[in-house]
């Protein structure tokens, strides 16, 4: 029997790998994405500093509305909401862009990013008719550090997507 040839990925997840330890502290922000859960003041803090390391990107509004934005809001919230800073969008699967899948939408979402922050300018943008705002393009590499829950069974979902 002839055996098969298996490609290894470069972006194969390792559950060994060694991340800095990041606790909540009162105050601050996290975001759980189902079963991952991502701290998102150190994430924001880390952009702040880092931002020339991250894509932006302008993303529609109301289609990433209809894909993350299926729940009531905290109308203060909304209203201090400011549009200028962009949204994270965090490649939760591998892109599906880049690994061999067929040609399909350029939004984000559909290539395998999710919004894990910026809910509440995306409805204030919306409701205030804005058709697009940016958002940062976070990749799997850029956002583990970040991860505080999870990351063990991130480390098996992400590499059961790789082709």
């Amino acid at each position: 029997m002839k055996k098969k040839n298996v490609i290894k990925s470069k972006r194969k997840l390792d559950n060994k790998i060694t991340r800095k330890h990041i606790e909540l502290e009162p105050g601050d922000e996290y975001f759980p994405n189902g079963i991952f859960k991502f701290h998102i003041t150190k994430l924001n803090e880390h952009i702040d500093k880092y931002g020339e390391e991250f894509i932006v990107e302008e993303i529609d509004v109301n289609e990433y509305f209809r894909y993350f934005c299926n729940e009531e809001m905290n109308p203060e919230y909304v209203e201090a909401a400011d549009l200028n800073r962009p949204v994270i969008l965090a490649e939760i699967a591998p892109d599906r862009l880049h690994h061999g899948y067929p040609t399909i939408s350029k939004d984000y979402y559909s290539r395998g990013y999710n919004l894990i922050d910026g809910h509440h300018r995306l409805v204030k943008a919306k409701q205030n008719d804005v058709e697009n705002i940016k958002a940062y393009i976070v990749r799997m590499e850029q956002h583990i550090p970040f991860m505080i829950e999870g990351f063990e069974e991130y480390v098996e979902y992400w590499n059961s997507k790789l082709i």
